[in-house]
């Protein structure tokens, strides 16, 4: 015997608008078969659900499942992880809809519904994301109060606002178990897209690639500071040290001689001496204390302002003075730095590091070898050589462009005496060759430098396009010492950003293949631009960045000492007063007799018929009520009748007019009675 459908025919379409929104999200990323089976599912669900054909058998079900599971293999790869398995489940998910016929089928389809929405994430978790899955939820649950709903003349907007109640209803508790319920690691901390692109800066560095990088505007990292901000010209975030050179690019690379273990420390174990030599420094001069919420990079290196001091685990600080994650950052990922520039001249600089910094192959940059070894012989300091390095950049017509001319042969002798023209990785390159050439240390560092202002949030944006390479040189006494020879050719850059210099140097053509998103000089694009910004910087500084560290702060402002007893009881009370509070509501809102809208006309009558000394009987109907006012009052025995008649369709024949035209006319009609009881 064939099942009847008993889902209301009202909750159809609500119930196909709930499945399509809940894996729109997935569709989107997905593969494509995954949307064509998705669109053949809600096709072939209209058409029964208009009765134009037969639900689908058994057989064709189990065909479609098979096929589904063969085709997320044939697209992952495997079954398991993240992706391939969200892929199956939405997929599922789409097959199940084929098979809802009772109530039963559909209470089992929106609670997958709900699996599904949520999964959207693990792969975002931006504001946008939360609420669109929050819109998901709420046609869920409108779904959910549609079908327990026998009123026929009920619509989906009625659904819709019941849903909205109940939605609002539970953000209370929301609240509080999110505020008091001790936090875990959530979900979307899981490995997530190591199959993705990987972004940013990579590990070694040639012409031409922080260039290439300079033309997207994508954001790299936010840093909000705790108490003073440096100045433009003091914001160097250093990613990566590369020590070794080939000939054309510059690595990363470890002293011969020392192994990791020695050369990166994580927190654990014996503490190297290099790490105490840096912690003895962290009183001397000026530190500043931030955090960054880095964006996902598939990559392992973090970004920060030299010297970098982190108190949390998970991230190393090796002895070049970068910072480096446990694992690569597939997620938004926040941590906290105190810097403390000064304490480099607390770091010694060992043999096996000193022979790294001064190797340069031997087939390279011959010209620029011989003039270095010129500026060695008239300088008796190395300082002395450093600033003579720097004049020549600034006398010697050198240009500084987004665009340069390709290094053929030798890329440092070009550079330096044919081209002239390069980006910053150009000048660190070539100047850290000839700093090597005059026989003082000099490495090269990549990363970021400058930041634009959120004047909302007080917090710097960097972007890509704020990427930069300089140089390092050891100077006795002084420790490692930061040269920027891009700032000898192109100041603006270091205090203004890479738009101003630019502008300045390249008469705005260089412009033309980039796209600035900055605050400034936008107008209401940049108003928005910044609100959008400091929406999402607060909603993962206060949401996502609500780890057990910033939980135990804010409990320990409202509680005073935290225990589990004290948790355990705040959390108690708090539910038990919230569930109060729902109970006088609901006994204030639903009081033991309620009265219809149309009750509440018929009374109304009754009761004015009573005041102008109508005797009524208990229990009288409309149409006695009409026919004792008639007899009281022969002139309003004509209106009296055509109320009851109304009343009476109104209330057994719901298909006349709409709730509010009826409610409308039977007022019409009772206050005219009104004037002819007087």
């Amino acid at each position: 015997m064939a099942r009847i459908y008993q889902v209301p025919s009202h909750t159809r379409l609500w119930l196909t608008l709930a499945v399509t929104f809940c894996a729109l999200p997935q569709l989107l990323k997905g593969p494509l078969w995954q949307g064509g089976l998705f669109a053949l599912v809600i096709a072939i669900r209209a058409l029964v659900n208009r009765q134009r054909v037969a639900l689908p058998g058994r057989i064709i079900r189990s065909l479609l499942l098979m096929g589904a599971v063969a085709l997320t293999f044939y697209s992952f790869g495997r079954l398991y992880g993240p992706e391939a398995g969200v892929a199956l489940l939405v997929s599922l998910f789409g097959l199940k809809y084929l098979e809802v016929v009772s109530q039963r089928d559909a209470y089992v389809l929106l609670v997958l519904g709900f699996f599904v929405c949520a999964t959207s994430l693990l792969f975002s978790q931006s504001p946008l994301m939360f609420l669109y899955v929050l819109l998901c939820m709420v046609l869920l649950t409108a779904c959910l109060a549609g079908i327990n709903h026998s009123d026929t003349r009920a619509s989906g907007l009625q659904h819709l606002k019941r849903a909205g109640i109940i939605m609002a209803q539970a953000v209370p508790l929301m609240l509080i178990l999110f505020v008091l319920v001790p936090r875990v690691a959530p979900l979307w901390n899981m490995q997530v897209g190591n199959g993705k692109a990987r972004t940013g800066m990579t590990d070694s560095m040639a012409p031409g690639q922080i260039s290439e990088l300079s033309e997207s505007s994508a954001l790299a990292f936010r840093v909000v500071f705790d108490g003073d901000m440096p100045p433009p010209a003091e914001r160097y975030w250093r990613g990566l040290t590369l020590s070794h050179f080939d000939g054309r690019a510059w690595q990363q690379a470890i002293p011969r001689g020392m192994d990791e273990a020695r050369y990166l420390y994580g927190g654990r174990g014996p503490t190297p001496d290099w790490v105490d030599a840096l912690t003895a420094g962290r009183g001397d001069g000026t530190s500043y204390a931030y955090q960054v919420i880095v964006e996902p990079t598939q990559r392992r290196w973090l970004f920060a302002m030299p010297v970098p001091f982190v108190s949390e685990g998970g991230v190393s600080l090796a002895r070049d003075m970068r910072l480096v994650a446990n694992n690569p950052v597939s997620q938004r990922q926040s941590y906290q730095v105190v810097s403390v520039p000064a304490a480099t001249r607390r770091l010694p600089l060992v043999a096996e590091e000193k022979a790294l910094m001064l190797s340069i192959p031997d087939e390279s940059g011959r010209r620029a070898r011989g003039l270095a070894q010129q500026w060695r012989l008239e300088n008796p300091s190395d300082a002395a050589v450093v600033q003579q390095a720097l004049r020549y950049f600034r006398q010697q017509p050198f240009h500084y462009t987004l665009r340069p001319p390709k290094l053929v042969a030798d890329p440092i002798d070009d550079f330096l005496f044919r081209s002239r023209k390069g980006f910053c990785e150009h000048y660190a390159s070539s100047f850290t060759f000839l700093m090597r050439a005059a026989g003082i240390p000099a490495r090269v560092v990549v990363g970021y430098q400058g930041g634009e202002q959120n004047s909302l949030g007080s917090h710097l944006l960097v972007r890509q396009y704020d990427a930069h390479a300089w140089s390092e040189v050891w100077l006795e006494g002084q420790g490692w010492v930061r040269v920027d020879p891009t700032g000898a050719v192109a100041p603006e850059r270091v205090e203004r950003g890479l738009r101003a210099a630019l502008e300045e140097r390249d008469s705005g053509g260089e412009l033309s293949g980039i796209q600035f998103d900055g605050f400034a000089d936008s107008g209401l694009l940049g108003v928005m631009r910044e609100w959008a910004d400091y929406v999402d910087f607060r909603w993962q500084t206060w949401v996502l960045g609500y780890d057990s560290q910033l939980q135990l702060s804010v409990l320990s402002k409202l509680l005073g000492q935290v225990t589990p007893l004290r948790v355990a009881i705040t959390l108690m009370v708090s539910v038990a007063l919230l569930l109060g509070l729902y109970g006088l509501y609901l006994f204030w809102r639903n009081p033991a007799h309620s009265q219809s809208p149309l009750e509440k006309e018929f009374w109304r009558l009754h009761q004015r018929a009573q005041a102008c000394g109508l005797a009524l009987a208990p229990g009288v109907t409309p149409s006695q009520l009409a026919s004792t006012i008639a007899e009281r009052w022969p002139r309003a025995a004509s209106p009296a009748q055509d109320w009851a008649r109304y009343y009476q369709r109104a209330l057994y024949d719901p298909r006349q007019k709409t709730r509010k035209q009826q409610m409308r006319h039977l007022r019409g009609l009772r206050n005219r009675l009104y004037k002819l009881l007087d």
